[in-house]
């Protein structure tokens, strides 16, 4: 029997390109996780900014109400002028499925943690459309390279991913801002922000033969995703602008969630290698500290209230500081080495309340200096921005946080303890829907923070755990600082407001005077009647005791007529939110008003002659169909205008409160009304001076200018034999700020003429119909007034009512 030779050789493992391209898409179930890997690279490769476009061209399906795109023809361009990708890049790491390059180099050249480190974020392209175009300019050589893939090259039958290849073109004289700008020149607003931006380097990646259906909502949701993506900062080293060609200002920069109308800001900040401290910076703004010093200032009398951080002192400060290991806010039983295994973190949480008082059964607002506030853009702000969510590395981590995903139990902790922050010494905690937060990790220093495969969350480790733990003992301290403030001022309240007791009883004992004195005179009346009384009867109460009787019931009739108004004005408040409900779709709708009548006079002419329809004498002026189509047009116009500025009043940034420059102000107020004053030969001068500005809600300025306008018009709108003029001029003057506003209009209404402040009352108005019926709301210079008094000690005054009307309002500027 002969020996068998064994003959042993190595056999190299084959990836079919099908399976690399299922494994990359794995990560990207959605277009909308597609687009934000992509962004994130841009963050990774040291832009400043990142431009998202969208080229969408639609099927004409006629009768649709949002017709759908032509996926073939659309195109998605994202735009960065990071540091771009030289040809050797792209050969070794870019073409690389997998690469480690981001795992073993996790800092880019300007000190930025990476974002990724899998290596197949390239295929978000491929989730995004079949054909990818991409431009880039390295920084390090200042040459340009193209390259271009067929992403269905992967789906071939039988081939292995080396089998797939891109094309590869250098081109060393290509400048991306004149590609840009050539590419976008019918766009002014894309045009203007890449004049302000240096592409010396960058990359520019073009999507086609989408796979996705992109209508208006789900650009919307991208767009307000993106506002959530960034962490909230006043200033952040990374823009991110989204623009859709086919409406070019329905979107623009994406602005993250900062917000500065908050109750309390807590700052926490730990470092491991650092004595492993926990330092926090709590900013307390929830209660009036000029009223807490003036009208509550004995519960400073109180020991517990004497010392720091509780004392008055303490509440004048803009922070108050606290130091302390964190093992001390945990349970001795918690584990030294899970704790070590967390690393540094950052976490930043604001507390807002929904409305003034937050505790229907401790919530009288008597006990509590509260400050006051804009319920109504708290509400809306939280319920975008509410929510504790992390943040690595710049970026959020989903879904933490996401659509009131409660991942820290909040909800489930207060039900235990539902208490108001005044009831009780401990008793108090936070509702999810009053708090909006972030945590900030790093994959560099918290290595133990590893997320799922998927991409959407952290796995659930008991290092994770504890995490959490923390976070919510870090939440408990500022609960313990609300809890103790609020506590001793509702002791306060018990102590001093044995008058509360008091002024039913008073209300209670004044009505029953008046009803006893009212029986009283009834039957002192039907005894007259009987002929059998004097029509003299002692009454039981002295003239004082009826004196008091009737100012509690002119008190109590006064605060009945204040509801009345707060609930006029919420119903008003509730008008603005379904206008605001509507936005997007009347958004599209206001798109298409102006070109239809166009598209319309276009192909009517194929078929019949304008000209010869005009010369035709038989046929009536109003029977011709260009006439009747200029008539709808001119019908447009003026919808569309009103739609313009219903929908200005709704943007986000209007209800921020900023730096208001009143030259740049009254410059977009007067594009906004022109064409309605042109239609009406109306003359709107404005002349100022460039320095005036004012911390101020731009939506505040808006309801104060609209309706004073809306004043105007109606005020000119009969004069004739002279020119229909509105002036508004401001100036500074000291550290005040002076708008003058002033018609030439029909003057003030002669019932006013003795008392012109009256004109400021709630629901008084001239406006009359020829039945003497009141047409005007009586709404508007109510609304002006209130709303100029709540900047500090600015004021309204008339000073002129002769031949139209003038107006001074009077600005406090901060020092």
């Amino acid at each position: 029997m002969k020996d068998t030779v064994s003959v042993s050789k190595k056999l190299p493992f084959k990836v079919s390109a099908r399976t690399a391209k299922l494994i990359g898409l794995e990560n990207f179930s959605t277009e909308e996780g597609a687009i934000i890997e992509l962004v994130k690279n841009t963050y990774d490769a040291d832009s400043k900014n990142c431009l998202l476009i969208f080229d969408l061209k639609y099927h004409s399906n006629e009768g649709d109400i949002e017709p759908s795109i032509n996926k073939e023809f659309s195109k998605i361009y994202i735009i960065d002028n990071g540091i771009g990708m030289t040809e050797k890049i792209i050969s070794n790491q870019w073409m690389t499925i997998g690469t480690d390059d981001k795992l073993y180099d996790p800092r880019s050249d300007k000190g930025r943690v990476k974002t990724g480190a899998k290596g197949i974020g390239r295929f978000a392209l491929n989730r995004l459309g079949l054909l990818t175009e991409l431009s880039t300019v390295s920084i390090e050589e200042g040459k340009g390279v193209e390259w271009l893939v067929d992403w269905r090259d992967f789906d071939r039958k039988g081939a292995s991913v080396s089998d797939v290849e891109a094309i590869l073109i250098q081109n060393e004289s290509l400048n991306l801002k004149n590609v840009l700008l050539d590419r976008f020149k019918e766009y002014e607003r894309i045009g203007s922000l890449i004049n302000d931006i240096s592409f010396d380097s960058g990359t520019v990646i073009e999507i086609t033969e989408l796979n996705d259906d992109w209508n208006l909502s789900q650009l919307t949701r991208l767009f307000e995703n993106l506002e959530m993506l960034l962490p909230p900062k006043e200033q952040s080293d990374f823009r991110i602008d989204m623009f859709s060609l086919s409406n070019i200002s329905d979107f623009g920069k994406v602005k993250t969630a900062f917000y500065d109308d908050f109750d309390y800001k807590v700052e926490a900040s730990y470092d491991e290698n650092n004595d492993k401290i926990l330092n926090l910076d709590i900013s307390r703004k929830e209660l009036d500290i000029e009223a807490l010093e003036k009208r509550y200032f004995e519960v400073f009398d109180y020991e517990s209230m004497k010392v720091s951080p509780y004392t008055l002192s303490d509440f004048k400060k803009d922070k108050i500081k606290i130091s302390k290991p964190l093992s001390s806010i945990m349970s001795k039983d918690v584990s030294q080495d899970l704790l070590d295994q967390i690393g540094k973190f950052d976490f930043t949480f604001y507390f807002l309340k929904n409305t003034i008082s937050d505790d229907k059964n401790d919530g009288n607002i008597k006990k509590y200096p509260y400050r006051s506030f804009n319920s109504a853009n708290r509400k809306a702000w939280l319920k975008k921005f509410g929510g504790v969510k992390i943040f690595r590395d710049e970026f959020r981590i989903r879904p933490y946080g996401e659509k009131g995903e409660d991942w820290l139990r909040l909800g489930e902790r207060q039900s235990q303890s539902p208490g108001g922050a005044g009831q009780r010494l401990g008793g108090y905690r936070i509702r999810p829907n009053q708090i909006a937060g972030t945590v900030n990790i790093s994959r560099i220093n918290n290595i133990s923070f590893q997320d799922k495969s998927g991409r959407e969350g952290i796995i659930e480790n008991d290092v994770f755990e504890l995490f959490k733990n923390v976070i919510k003992d870090i939440i408990s301290l500022f609960e313990k600082d609300r809890n103790t403030i609020m506590y001793y001022l509702s002791e306060l309240h018990k102590d001093k407001n044995k008058e509360e007791e008091l002024r039913r009883k008073a209300q209670e004992e004044a009505d029953n005077i008046k009803k006893e004195e009212e029986e009283k005179e009834e039957a002192t009346n039907n005894q007259q009647d009987n002929g059998s009384s004097d029509g003299k009867s002692a009454s039981a109460y002295t003239d004082r005791e009826k004196v008091l009787a009737d100012g509690v019931q002119i008190l109590t009739k006064e605060n009945e007529e204040k509801d009345d108004e707060i609930r006029l004005l919420r119903s008003l408040a509730s008008v603005g939110l379904i206008i605001s409900s509507f936005a997007h779709e009347v958004k599209s709708l206001r798109s298409r008003l102006i070109p239809r009548t166009e598209h319309l006079i276009n192909e009517l002419s194929k078929y019949l002659n304008e000209e010869e329809l005009a010369k035709d004498k038989e046929l009536d002026k109003d029977d011709n169909p260009f006439y009747m189509i200029k008539l709808m047009s001119e019908e447009d116009t003026k919808l569309k205008h009103w739609l313009d500025y219903s929908l200005n009043t709704l943007k986000r940034d209007k209800r921020e409160r900023v730096g208001l420059n009143f030259s740049d102000y009254f410059e977009r107020f007067k594009s906004t009304w022109n064409k309605a004053l042109q239609q009406r030969n109306i003359n709107l001068i404005i002349e100022g001076e460039d320095n005036c500005k004012i911390q101020a809600f731009e939506v505040d300025m808006d309801s104060i200018f609209n309706n004073l306008l809306s004043n105007a018009i109606n005020a000119v709108k009969g004069i004739k034999g002279r020119e229909k003029t509105i002036t508004i001029n401001w100036k500074k003057v000291q550290d005040n700020i002076e708008i003058s506003f002033f018609d030439n209009g029909k003057g003030l209404d002669e019932k006013y003429k003795e008392d012109p402040d009256e004109i400021f009352v709630l629901n008084e108005s001239s406006r009359e119909d020829i039945r003497g019926n009141k047409i005007g709301t009586g709404l508007g210079l109510y609304i002006v007034k209130s709303i100029i008094e709540e900047y500090n000690q600015s004021t309204i005054n008339i000073i002129g009512v002769g031949q139209g009307l003038s107006l001074k309002i009077t600005f406090k500027t901060r020092k």
